[in-house]
């Protein structure tokens, strides 16, 4: 069996996994698009997760664990005098029982219960590094949107999670003091949306926010594959990309993007990267990265699903 059709526990069999289960409550569900949903899960203080990591989901009726990346952040989880919550983002898979169980309709599953077990490895802060010699986070980000057609055998609701552990870092690290942050490069590629407009294109209204609000050093590029300028000043007006810490690009994001978002050579000691993609573009990058001059290859961080 190809590794990517193996359900999520056996996919991710070698994880390391914590080892309390916890009971959350479905209590709000957000649609994105027409294959995207947003789910928000009412938690008591519970352990702290870290940013990037999944759940094992057992859903009611369904021998197999789903697995899906947490999006929310763990200050969301450990509101004070609240009760915090976890966010996870589910693509439509019809054939995917945990997913599919995740999208029937709305009044069939708000409040219901369900048992998550936290796990993953992919995570912030990286593991072996000193935190203080980071002087440049740099994430490549790219699933959802691109045509999926090309990987026929890589379900959509794996589509989903390759965005979400980053989502989550960046918004943890929005969450702290600005000086203690390093120069952050979030370089995002997706498909033009055709239909349904900014809102449809995954956490990009998130992705704004932050990257508009910050007061730290960050720049945020969205590529915009199958689209044309006239498309992208349509979408967007035609002073998008103009302000200094957002770009919007009509194209794929390539190799001369990717080394210019690190930085000259003589800097690289201090980059970490974190790239989350699709199979052929995760390799391809993280072999480019890996090799590139200056850069340390324990440096370089990915998580495969395939």
């Amino acid at each position: 069996m190809n590794a990517s059709s193996l359900p999520h526990a056996e996919r991710t069999a070698a994880e390391k996994r914590e080892a309390d289960l916890h009971h959350i409550i479905l209590s709000k569900i957000d649609q994105v698009n027409d294959n995207i949903r947003l789910l928000r899960f009412q938690v008591s203080p519970t352990k702290r997760f870290r940013p990037g990591q999944w759940l094992d989901v057992y859903l009611p009726g369904i021998r197999q664990a789903g697995g899906f990346t947490i999006t929310s952040t763990p200050q969301d989880a450990q509101w004070s005098g609240k009760t915090g919550y976890l966010e996870l983002a589910v693509q439509k898979s019809p054939n995917n029982p945990p997913a599919a169980w995740l999208w029937r309709p709305e009044g069939e599953i708000l409040g219901s219960g369900v048992i998550v077990r936290i796990g993953g490895s992919f995570v912030w802060p990286p593991p072996g590094v000193d935190l203080t010699s980071i002087k440049r986070l740099v994430f490549v980000a790219g699933g959802v949107g691109i045509k999926y057609v090309r990987f026929r055998t890589f379900t959509f609701t794996r589509l989903t999670r390759l965005f979400s552990p980053l989502i989550s870092i960046l918004t943890h690290l929005y969450q702290q003091s600005a000086s203690v942050l390093p120069q952050i490069q979030f370089l995002y590629t997706t498909r033009f949306p055709k239909n349904g407009g900014l809102s449809s294109i995954l956490f990009f209204d998130r992705l704004h926010q932050i990257f508009k609000e910050g007061s730290y050093d960050r720049n945020f590029t969205l590529f915009l594959t199958q689209c044309s300028e006239v498309e992208k000043n349509k979408l967007f007006g035609p002073a998008s990309g103009a302000a200094d810490k957002e770009r919007i690009i009509c194209g794929r994001l390539d190799s001369r993007s990717l080394l210019d978002a690190v930085g000259p050579v003589k800097d690289r000691k201090g980059v970490v990267v974190y790239v989350c993609g699709v199979p052929s573009m995760t390799d391809e990058f993280v072999s480019l990265l890996r090799g590139a001059e200056g850069m340390d290859d324990k440096r370089v961080l990915c998580e495969k699903w395939w």
